[in-house]
């Protein structure tokens, strides 16, 4: 099997973050299952994830509202 050098650079630049962020060494072999397995993930999984309290939601709808105004179709 092939792959373009771009392509290798890339799965080498993630394996060094995955080791970075796990603190051991990382195999080509999970670094390619962790990507798979990232795509099955759909975003309704992460509900509840982000814990806020009424202060910060009333915040961040206040600023969607206005980046919502600088649109333009």
């Amino acid at each position: 099997m092939q792959i373009k050098d771009e392509t290798y650079e890339s799965i080498n630049v993630f394996i060094g973050e995955l080791r970075k962020e796990l603190k051991r060494p990382v195999s080509v072999d999970e670094a390619i299952k962790r990507l798979l397995n990232f795509r099955k993930k759909k975003p309704s999984r992460f509900a509840g994830g982000w814990e806020m309290d009424e202060k910060e939601a009333e915040e961040l709808k206040k600023e969607l509202k206005e980046a919502w105004k600088k649109w333009e179709l």
